[in-house]
């Protein structure tokens, strides 16, 4: 049994109840039967900037590696799990119509849930001129199965750093860390130990060659 695996098994049985419902986010992507696809138009997309903040975070950093650090190491300290938003659908209707919008309201709540964490640090370091996405995608529940779903149920990042894409999760970092420190093994993960749990909808963010098929990936356990 890989590292890895060994770890994912430990942290099930202590962080089942909270992760669970993390996982089992599918409206909490974007919004409830949503495809985060269609759910924001360019048309809704806001002039809320992040800018300030962004410089705010990185004015010690000399290197595009240190200018993401600072970003990531500010979210995942300033900004906690939103327990509210995930159960609530209509919060979330309010709060999800918009990128501009949910950005404002992760800042302005200090919480948020999968995709305010991925839409704020992307936003964070476009500002400061880094390459950045929010990736919608399908993850594992901690028995490592995964139900049927046709709707990505999950959204984490991937960003550019000296030429080449990396995978972060700022959702699981937070949710499978301790009380005052993240679990940086969701910074910068291995892309063939990220496939383990996470599975895009583009295959392209695999960020591997000849990644599986979502079908294996259902499969494997």
């Amino acid at each position: 049994m890989s590292t890895y695996k060994l770890k994912y098994l430990l942290l099930a049985f202590c962080l089942v109840l909270l992760c669970s419902e993390m996982n089992s986010q599918s409206r909490n992507v974007i919004g409830k039967n949503v495809s985060p696809k269609t759910a924001i138009s360019k048309e809704e997309k806001t002039s809320f900037s992040t800018k300030r903040l962004a410089f705010s975070i990185t004015r010690n950093a000399r290197t595009d590696s240190e200018k993401i650090r600072d970003i990531y190491n500010w979210i995942v300290y300033n900004i906690s799990y939103d327990i509210e938003l995930m159960q609530s659908e209509k919060l979330q209707k309010q709060i999800y119509t918009s990128e501009g919008n949910i950005i404002r309201n992760v800042l302005k709540r200090k919480m948020a849930i999968c995709g305010g964490f991925a839409l704020l640090f992307k936003s964070l370091c476009l500002d400061v001129g880094l390459q950045a996405e929010a990736v919608n995608g399908f993850t594992k529940d901690y028995s490592e199965r995964i139900k049927e779903r046709k709707v990505p149920n999950h959204t984490w990042n991937v960003v550019k750093v000296n030429g080449q894409w990396r995978l972060l999760d700022i959702t699981w970092a937070i949710g499978h860390g301790k009380e005052d420190a993240p679990d940086n093994f969701w910074y910068f993960t291995s892309p063939k130990e990220f496939i383990y749990s996470h599975y895009p909808e583009d295959v392209k963010w695999t960020l591997i060659e000849n990644p599986i098929s979502f079908s294996d990936f259902q499969k494997n356990q």
